[in-house]
């Protein structure tokens, strides 16, 4: 029974780790296969829906997904910026995205190991309950079971840890190639994307200038040719207002006078009308003459409607022209804030350098002058103890200490007597000693024994030990 859980043991870690190992490597070749190879970038013009315009952007020869989405977002950034792009900002849309990828990779290329040092765990554990289960006896058939537990950690272990190198190799390989594309595809966006819209946009100013000195020219033309055409009408306008004026004055008249003076005074006007009938001619002839000028005054008026029309589509370039230098002028004001940021830091920094120097160099001669002051205190207590010391020796009588020596030669008979004893007393405790030793070497002696039986009986569970198992004989080892 504890032979079939050892193999399924093996085969479930053994296959853990196969699989774990096959998802890091799909992974590896996603970001192996990030970045496409050279000549499969190129330019494309893309009509953006606002503006109507044409964008150059980026497209690629069958790009890897990942590649897909950042080439997505790098056209979304181009045309909402409208041509103009930042290099900084489509390095950040790729890192990103190969960021992602990279972390994704470092935390699956490790599992085996780990799944390997889990079966380590696994395998000691089957040890010890095959221990358990043979009633607590440290025989033979238990060593053996616990043997191949361990034999189930070791190869789960070695199984674990050659899938990792081997993933680790294969990530340090796609990573390198990776490495070398990211940086051909940035050198792509710096040599043909890049200026490319720089000349769009001087391109696009130049033409607003253009358009503008051409449009101001004509604007002061079509000025200058409408102050005839009212030169013109005034007379017209002047005959307008008398003839007008003319015809108030008769009808206030023809109110203050009676129905007989009225009479009257219409036999008088036919009278006056058939005198003037040529008069009526050569009004209606002025009435097509007056016609004829307000037709002509009709086409001046639209010719100035369709100018103030234009003069409008002016207003509303115009009006869309200080958002725009302000945009400018809010980004040269973050860049100028951004650059006096760094100015006050590197300020700060050289002030604190300074400070930190200045107060090294304080404590450095607060440091030497107390260290000079310890060697001199030093120096003139050694001077002091040296002739302190030559002072003793210059006081002492060196004949008198010899007589002082010689004294002890007196007191040898005692001393003789007294080493007497102690010899006795030493050849007392050496019998003593070699008593115990003797009493020390029966007891290694049976001790001896003891340890020549331990020996033959691990003779006897070597030879057991050696013998093949029955992983040895699957995998078809010879006995060692």
């Amino acid at each position: 029974m504890l032979l079939l859980i050892e193999a399924l043991a093996i085969v479930l870690l053994i296959g853990l780790q196969v699989r774990a190992f096959l998802g890091a490597r799909a992974q590896i070749g996603r970001l192996e296969k990030l970045f496409p190879g050279p000549g499969a970038l190129f330019l494309t013009k893309v009509s953006d829906p606002a503006t109507h315009r044409e964008v150059d952007t980026v497209a690629s020869t069958a790009p890897s997904p990942e590649f897909a989405e950042v080439l997505a977002n790098t056209n979304v950034y181009l045309l909402k910026n409208k041509g103009t792009a930042d290099f900084n900002i489509l390095q950040d849309l790729t890192e990103r995205r190969v960021g992602a990828l990279d972390g994704e990779i470092q935390s699956t290329t490790s599992l085996p190991l780990y799944i390997g040092l889990m079966g380590t765990f696994g395998g000691a554990i089957l040890g010890l309950v095959s221990l358990v289960l043979g009633d607590g006896k440290f025989d033979d058939v238990a060593i053996a079971g616990f043997l191949r537990g361990i034999t189930v950690a070791m190869v789960g272990s070695l199984c674990g840890l050659g899938l990792t190198l081997w993933g680790n190799a294969l990530y340090r390989e796609a990573r390198r190639q990776a490495e070398r594309l990211r940086n051909d595809y940035y050198s792509f966006l710096q040599v043909e994307l890049l200026p490319i819209l720089h000349s769009d946009m001087a391109g696009s100013l130049s033409t607003l200038k253009t358009v503008l000195d051409s449009f101001n020219v004509k604007f002061v033309n079509d000025i200058q040719s409408i102050g005839p055409a009212f030169e013109q009408l005034r007379p017209l306008i002047d005959q307008i207002i008398s003839s007008t004026e003319v015809q108030r004055r008769f009808l206030e008249r023809l109110q203050g006078i009676g129905f007989t003076e009225m009479a009257n005074a219409s036999v008088a006007v036919f009278d006056r009308m058939d005198r003037s009938a040529h008069m009526f001619e050569d009004f209606l002839v002025y009435q097509e003459k007056l016609n004829a000028t307000l037709a002509a005054g009709g086409d001046v008026v639209r010719k100035v409607e369709s100018l103030l029309s234009r003069l409008t589509g002016l207003e509303t370039g115009l009006n869309q022209v200080p958002a725009m230098l302000q945009q400018h002028n809010d980004t040269v004001d973050r860049q100028f804030r951004f650059f006096n940021q760094s100015q006050e830091r590197m300020d700060r920094m050289g002030a604190d350098t300074e400070q930190y120097f200045d107060k090294a160099s304080r404590q450095l001669t607060g440091m030497m002058t107390t260290r000079l002051a310890h060697f001199n205190a030093d120096a003139e207590n050694a001077q002091a103890e040296w002739q302190r010391r030559f002072d003793t020796l210059k006081a002492d009588n060196i004949y008198q200490r010899i007589v002082e020596y010689l004294n002890p030669f007196s007191q040898l008979p005692a001393q003789q007597q007294a080493l007497n004893q102690l010899q006795e007393r030493q050849a007392q405790q050496t019998a003593q000693a070699i008593q115990a030793l003797q009493q020390r070497l029966d007891a290694d002696t049976a001790l001896q024994q003891q340890l020549l039986f331990q020996v033959t009986r691990t003779n006897a569970v070597l030879e057991q030990l050696t013998q093949r198992s029955w992983l040895q004989k699957a995998l078809g080892l010879n006995k060692k």
